[in-house]
């Protein structure tokens, strides 16, 4: 049997029944986090253009796009709401370290546009989403566990894996049997690999990085819509001769296949508290609550030492994006993050990104002042950091964090998640409507068709057009 043979199996054999009463709740949490995502990046630039270009080659209208009415292609549909899901580097991360300064990762949550595109189209329930989620959720994190060294160290995109998600979401909602979505992953996945340069060090970062998850994912769900009529594609396409394995993880056997976990990768899956990268999220968090303790203020800094993981070092310590010029970088760099918890009182939100805070001598001056160590301890425990505060009066201020909120150790609450959701739709949405959305994604199996949920999703935006909600 083949790689892929079996996790399409695998990811058949999941069934919402079955499935343990914990998962089922953190994956209702899990699109909840991610649609908050969405809505706070509805307005920015890279979101409206692929909304724009969503609508002016749309297609048949069965797919929502999110925080309007308007309805366009399924495909169009998943491009552009997962470059909204993307863009303020706050959804969901799934990774496991590897050797020192490597892991293997992926955004699952960047393959819920898929589930909701092809959901709507198919008039799937709340229950069949929930359960494609969770086997796409599996599919990443049994893929991205067994390449040896990751795929990011090796030169390709972290979104390569999302071609078999969008295979097996699609997949499943359209009822393909275990040979067409095997079918699928090797049609998807053989036509759909990232380069690196999308989230690479020595390169300033751009509108691609947002995009990038979306169209891979995407080239899964045309495959599985072309299997489901018997079109076929490499069987063996990650263990076969220049496969996956091959081509991209250097040789097959880089590609490893694990023991299958006690629990679901689903509940492995991090949250970020904060809108930056995700090995950011422990040096933040130290230092916000050390700002938050001592009620530091910019004045008060002579020094900041970030001891933490090499990967995090290496990846957001790179001189590229120190003084970023977008929101793309910006949440890349752990200068510029330190510095903006600082300036802002240890409130670091969507909206703190802005011109104005990527030009602000200040946050400059205090950029110069931040020193990045690599911590030999912090590589088995990525995102832990240490941070130690040098004030100008003489105190040095130490806090290590190891688990930050968001983490499965140590998880946001239902509150919190609402608060995240709030945060991001700024004005774009009442309470009552926030609220509303918050109730219907916790209840989320009670629907019987998933598009009851996209009308909720509509916005009132200040780039609207006719056709838009206001």
């Amino acid at each position: 049997m083949s790689i892929a043979r079996e996790l399409s199996e695998a990811a058949l054999n999941i069934r919402y029944d079955n499935l343990p009463t914990e998962v089922i709740r953190e994956t209702k949490r899990l699109i909840l986090d991610a649609l908050s995502c969405a809505i706070g990046a509805f307005d920015a630039e890279p979101c409206r253009i692929c909304r724009e270009v969503a609508r002016e080659h749309g297609g048949a209208g069965v797919a929502t796009l999110i925080g309007e009415r308007d309805k366009v292609s399924v495909s169009q549909a998943i491009i552009a709401n997962e470059t909204m899901v993307r863009y303020l580097d706050f959804n969901d991360v799934l990774y496991f370290p590897k050797s020192p300064g490597k892991i293997g990762g992926a955004h699952p949550s960047d393959a819920l546009p898929a589930a909701l595109a092809v959901g709507e189209r198919e008039h799937a329930s709340g229950k069949q989403v929930i359960a494609a989620l969770v086997a796409a959720y599996e599919t990443i994190g049994r893929i991205v566990d067994a390449t040896a060294e990751g795929i990011t160290t090796l030169g390709f995109h972290h979104g390569s894996v999302m071609p078999f998600a969008g295979a097996v979401i699609a997949g499943r909602l359209l009822g393909l049997d275990a040979g067409q979505m095997t079918n699928a992953m090797g049609i998807g996945a053989s036509a759909a690999i990232g380069l690196g340069i999308n989230d690479a060090e020595g390169e300033e970062y751009n509108n691609t990085k947002n995009i990038a998850d979306g169209l891979m994912a995407e080239r899964g769900v045309f495959a599985a819509y072309l299997a489901r009529r018997g079109f076929t594609g490499p069987d063996r396409i990650i263990e076969g001769n220049k496969g996956f394995a091959h081509s991209l993880l250097r040789g097959v056997e880089n590609y490893i296949v694990k023991p299958l976990p006690n629990d679901h990768y689903l509940m492995r899956t991090k949250m970020k508290f904060f809108p930056t990268e995700s090995t950011n999220q422990g040096h933040l968090a130290a230092t916000t609550l050390l700002v938050n303790e001592h009620g530091l203020k910019p004045d008060d800094i002579a020094e900041v030492v970030l001891r933490m993981s090499k990967r995090t070092v290496v990846h957001n310590g790179d001189p590229v994006k120190k003084y970023p010029r977008n929101k793309e970088g910006a949440d890349h760099s752990a200068y510029f993050m330190t510095a903006l918890a600082i300036v802002t009182g240890g409130r670091v939100v969507p909206s703190s990104f802005s011109d104005a805070a990527y030009a602000d001598p200040v946050i400059h001056g205090l950029i110069e002042k931040v020193r990045l160590e690599h911590g030999p301890e912090y590589d088995a425990i990525t995102p832990a950091a240490l941070v130690t505060i040098r004030t100008t009066d003489g105190r040095v201020l130490a806090k290590r964090v190891d688990h930050p909120r968001g983490t499965p150790e140590n998880r946001m609450s239902d509150s919190e998640l609402r608060d995240k959701f709030v945060e991001c739709a700024g004005e774009r949405m009442t309470s009552d409507q926030i609220d509303q959305v918050v109730e219907t994604c916790l209840a989320l199996d009670t629907l019987d068709d998933i598009g009851a949920l996209m009308p909720l999703l509509a916005v009132r935006s200040q780039h609207s057009h006719p056709g838009s909600a206001s």
